[in-house]
């Protein structure tokens, strides 16, 4: 599969850049003066405006290759929303999207960090550590960070971890009475096209956790709750079938791309 290119820092975009939802409503005029609005979900679309200064010479060459590989327009690629989650159901633990251990019991409603009760009660009774987890389509090459808020009545831990491959990236949090986001940094270097991202905790300890978020980068974003939908667009395209490049100076570049997708 091909995908946009993340940058040297580990980002696939540079500020500022704009993201666009564009909806539809279909309006049925009736004989007798009246109206019929319906939505359209199948119009449905999602623009963003991309500007760069500075790539290298790397950086430009692998935009210009997945543009040319692409045949600009024509083809497709899939693109990481910079402002997106890549998880889907990030407050819904026992939606079908997560994997859970065997003994881990889910129940959601509790109080959360921003006052709502969007968090979930996670319970191991098992007699070792038990994990929730979700894989997602999405390259194991890239750097991405994981996140979730989480607390614990009684003094215990959260294990935080990104798989791709035979490659993982993991660490262990102390999880207290209050809320604390936790966040784990994973540059798997896979070459594979899904990554496992979870959590887990030891056996017999209940830990309340709240917006689990993967975003493609280093360091983790505002949260975005989820639910069906994710940030992943496995089948974005160019817009245009010219790119917009102006060469710096040696080895310098500077551009301005615009990619779309059905939401």
């Amino acid at each position: 599969m091909l995908y946009f290119p993340q940058l040297t820092p580990g980002t696939a975009v540079q500020f500022p850049c704009t993201k666009k939802i564009i909806q539809r409503t279909v309006v049925n005029q009736e004989l007798d003066g009246g109206t019929v609005k319906l939505f359209d979900p199948a119009a449905c679309r999602v623009e963003w405006d991309l500007k760069f200064a500075g790539l290298s010479s790397d950086e430009w060459g692998a935009i210009e290759q997945l543009f040319n590989t692409s045949e600009g327009q024509l083809g497709s690629f899939c693109f990481l929303d910079p402002f997106g989650n890549l998880l889907c159901w990030s407050e819904e633990l026992s939606a079908a999207a997560w994997t859970n251990g065997p003994a881990i019991q889910t129940s959601c409603g509790a109080a959360d960090p921003f006052g709502n009760s969007g968090a979930t009660q996670v319970t191991n009774s098992g007699a070792r550590e038990q994990s929730l987890s979700q894989t997602v389509s999405v390259p194991g090459s890239f750097q991405y960070c994981l996140s979730v808020y989480a607390r614990s009545d009684a003094a215990s831990s959260v294990r935080l971890f990104a798989t791709a491959g035979t490659s993982e990236a993991t660490q262990t949090y102390s999880a207290g009475p209050q809320w604390n986001r936790l966040e784990l940094p994973a540059a798997l270097g896979a070459e594979v096209d899904s990554v496992t991202f979870g959590a887990a905790i030891p056996a017999g300890a209940v830990v309340e956790l709240f917006g689990f978020q993967v975003d493609a980068q280093p360091g983790a974003s505002n949260y975005k709750a989820t639910t069906t939908y994710n940030g992943v667009f496995a089948n974005a395209s160019f817009l245009d079938d010219e790119l917009q490049m102006t060469s710096n100076a040696l080895g310098e570049f500077s551009a301005t791309l615009r990619i779309g997708a059905a939401n």
